[in-house]
């Protein structure tokens, strides 16, 4: 999301967990809300049973999760300013947040309302294209 030009408006409804927690992190600072009831959890990397999987396959997975999860550590420490020691350590538990504790965490910014003036500071899908000039004028 940073390779955009644009503005990045991220709003966290409901539970953003994981990998979705951490795109709600990378909006742009100030830019980055929640709905007054919603939840941040943050959690490592999962890896799939192993079943009846090859030795082979399961030291394959096991370090796609590692650069996963290093990835994840690095786009956390970027967005929400904590060293990757802390995150790490934070994550070794899922990391249930309400939307005052992923503020004060540096997940998100602000509490939005309905009737909040965020809200009505964001350009509708239409006023985005137009000003990136993706509307194509009539002839």
């Amino acid at each position: 999301m940073k390779y955009i030009g644009n503005e990045i408006y991220t709003v966290g409804t409901g539970v953003a967990v994981g990998q979705a927690c951490m795109l709600l992190s990378a909006g742009n600072k100030g830019k980055r809300f929640m709905t007054p009831h919603a939840t941040a959890m943050l959690h490592q990397p999962k890896v799939p049973s192993t079943g009846e999987r090859q030795a082979t396959e399961l030291n394959i997975k096991w370090r796609e999760t590692l650069a996963q999860k290093k990835e994840l550590l690095n786009i956390l420490s970027q967005t929400t300013g904590h060293g990757i020691a802390k995150l790490e350590k934070d994550m070794q538990r899922p990391l249930y947040m309400t939307v005052q504790d992923a503020i004060e965490y540096g997940i998100a910014d602000k509490i939005v309302e309905r009737d909040s003036k965020a809200i009505a500071d964001v350009m509708s899908a239409g006023a985005w294209d137009s000003a990136a000039g993706l509307v194509q004028k009539a002839i």
